[in-house]
């Protein structure tokens, strides 16, 4: 199945942010491609968190504010929610456990049938059913 929508995760929103080439010839690559671009409230939190860490709070948060404009953001839902705690109890189960956040991420990607677009492969091959693209393979 061709992927024809994709979640940009938050390693590579980062690198947006910071005008990596890397990161914007991938992105312009997927839109190339036709490919839907967009987020979860997750990794809205983590960039919107990093930003207020920063040295410049006010100028990060301007930035975090205009990609975020470019893309769908999606919530975490009640089905999302549903599909995050089956997923976390079978890796808390099979001793892989990874981070919440991903866990959440993964969920709301697989229940909106979309694809998740990073460079932490080794957290999100470990959920079943997830499709992950890599900025080696647009």
């Amino acid at each position: 199945m061709e992927t024809t929508k994709t979640i940009i995760d938050t390693d590579i929103l980062i690198d947006l942010l910071r005008n990596k080439k890397e990161a914007v010839a991938f992105v312009a690559a997927l839109e190339e491609k036709k490919i839907e671009l967009s987020t979860t409230a997750i990794n809205a939190f983590e960039l919107h968190y990093g930003a207020h860490k920063s040295r410049q709070p006010q100028k990060n948060l301007q930035a975090t504010k205009k990609l975020l404009s470019r893309l769908n953001v999606w919530p975490l839902t009640a089905r999302s929610a549903q599909k995050a705690g089956h997923i976390y109890a079978q890796l808390e189960t099979k001793g892989q456990t990874i981070g919440l956040r991903d866990t959440i991420i993964g969920a709301i990607a697989i229940t909106r049938e979309q694809s998740v677009a990073t460079r932490n492969t080794e957290h999100f091959k470990k959920i079943t059913g997830l499709k992950i693209i890599t900025p080696q393979e647009p």
